[in-house]
């Protein structure tokens, strides 16, 4: 099973950069195998040097005031029109009509025709950190290092926060995504919430080698697993899909016994059902639902009502995706202008993804990828219905590194899919986003809505969302606690990434 760019670069011939070899045929597979980097790059620990200025920043003490605008609090469906929020220290300590008296010295951006959001979530994306250049190196030649095709991580962050993205969960872990984690969390630089899965728990042999993964050979290797992934501090498990069926048991098992949550992929040895009474809350993908069913079956709707009714009943999670849905089709040839490289800054997922590029062909020429891609899109839009009128708890996520801001393959075209596709109003589309995602990530009492008491994470629109989801594009600045955006630093600063991009010694997509 194949998935996103970023993962498939790492099982191609010329950057794989795996650290451990899968054991020769004739051999028994080792029970456990953790061949990721032990230890995180000084890229991880370092600040916010190319964008500190960026940020107009309110000292300690010092109150915010956004002015004039339309509020959208998230908790029902109307707005507040001509409100006020008033922050202090990163949290939101008053939302009241335009009018009212402000604290004495309080710093005032005017908001007026504009309309405030909570901050989106992108649950599901791998962004390109140096483990993950480091595999695509080798594709541009002998001299090319990691450093060259990488993006300074302040810079990356902020490209998810110029896309109104102020929560994400990286979805392939590594010693890499957890350190810049926690410098997310000291402040040595600014970027989204961020939660850690563990490398992909995937059994033999692997689908992406062990740089990302964790090799489980025998059943008692997945209760090692879950072990491995508590002590190194990922936030949840993340099964794949060639994981065995008693593997995947005893992983479950002990993650139920340590208190760790499981959100992945559904192994192909596993059971929709199974999964899912084994305690599986979170599902990676929507269509993990019916991936490795026959093509009789993913057209079965009264199957995906069944399975969307034992999701509601468990309290699942999940995780739309339909963005990779579309790359699929695009991969296999049925939807040949989908990936929109004109809007795509990152060069090397260009490079990646054009027609005559490697993903395309091995797509396109393989015939189990043509059947399994063929009306992805299409049948993940038939289980989001069907989960969605079940009233199962959905996320957005792309699957992507989304370096792009506002641009294609963003979690923008996740939200618009939900409203013209699957029947969602865009109100109902902008919770996923923020209320659901908030919730997903066990952070109700402090996010996803625009309440007193909630974290100060806010986007403004210059367009009314409740009107046309589309609006979300049109982003006017963003708050991150303490810090806000204008757009005109935004503008800046997607400069500045674009710059060091056009420098990377990539040859142009043909």
């Amino acid at each position: 099973m194949l998935c996103c760019p970023m993962h498939m670069a790492m099982m191609l011939p010329m950057g794989m950069g795996a650290a451990v070899a899968a054991p020769p045929p004739s051999e028994p597979p080792p029970s456990f195998i953790d061949g990721t980097a032990p230890k995180a790059t000084e890229w991880a620990s370092r600040g916010d040097e190319h964008t500190k200025d960026l940020f107009d920043v309110a000292e300690p003490g010092c109150w915010v005031v956004l002015r004039g605008a339309t509020v959208w609090p998230m908790t029902g469906d109307e707005g507040l029109p001509n409100h006020d929020i008033l922050v202090r220290d990163g949290v939101i300590r008053a939302v009241q009509p335009t009018g009212a008296a402000l604290p004495e010295g309080a710093r005032v951006i005017e908001a007026q025709g504009q309309h405030v959001i909570p901050g989106l979530a992108d649950n599901h994306c791998h962004p390109p950190l140096m483990h993950i250049s480091g595999n695509w190196a080798g594709m541009f030649g002998p001299q090319v290092k990691a450093e060259d095709l990488q993006l300074p991580y302040d810079l990356l962050m902020f490209l998810f926060l110029s896309g109104g993205i102020t929560r994400i969960q990286a979805m392939a872990g590594s010693a890499e995504d957890l350190a810049l984690r926690d410098s997310i969390r000291q402040g040595r630089l600014r970027g989204p919430a961020m939660r850690v899965a563990s490398p992909v728990i995937d059994g033999y042999p692997l689908v992406w080698g062990s740089a990302i993964s964790y090799g489980i050979g025998t059943p008692e290797g997945g209760r090692t697993a879950a072990r491995r992934l508590q002590e190194l501090g990922f936030d949840f498990a993340k099964p794949y899909t060639r994981l065995g069926l008693e593997a995947y048991d005893l992983l479950m098992d002990e993650c139920k016994a340590l208190g760790i949550e499981v959100t992945g992929h559904i192994p192909a040895a596993v059971s929709v059902e199974h999964a899912l009474r084994k305690g599986q809350r979170g599902v990676a993908h929507v269509f993990e639902y019916f991936y490795n069913d026959s093509e009789s079956e993913r057209r079965n709707l009264d199957m995906m009502a069944r399975r969307a009714r034992l999701s509601a009943e468990l309290g699942v999670t999940v995780q739309s995706t339909l963005t990779v849905s579309m790359m699929f089709e695009y991969d296999i040839g049925q939807r040949p202008d989908a990936f929109k490289a004109a809007g795509v800054f990152d060069p090397v997922l260009r490079h990646l993804m054009r027609p005559a590029g490697p993903i395309v062909q091995m797509f396109s020429g393989n015939p189990q990828f043509v059947a399994q891609g063929t009306d992805c899109l299409l049948h993940s839009i038939n289980m989001m219905k069907a989960l969605k009128a079940e009233g199962v708890r959905i996320v957005p996520g792309t699957d992507m590194g989304n370096c792009n801001g506002t641009g294609p393959h963003t979690i923008h075209d996740e939200l618009e899919w939900f409203v013209k596709d699957v029947g969602m109003t865009p109100l109902e589309a902008l919770r996923c986003a923020t209320v659901n995602s908030a919730a997903h990530h066990g952070e109700s009492s402090v996010s996803g809505t625009l309440e007193t008491g909630k974290r100060s994470d806010l986007v403004l629109l210059n367009a009314d969302p409740s009107r046309d989801i589309g609006a979300t594009r049109q982003i006017a600045g963003v708050m991150l606690g303490n810090a806000y955006l204008h757009r005109a630093a935004m503008d800046r600063g997607v400069e500045r990434a674009k710059a060091i991009f056009a420098r990377m010694p990539v040859p142009a997509a043909a």
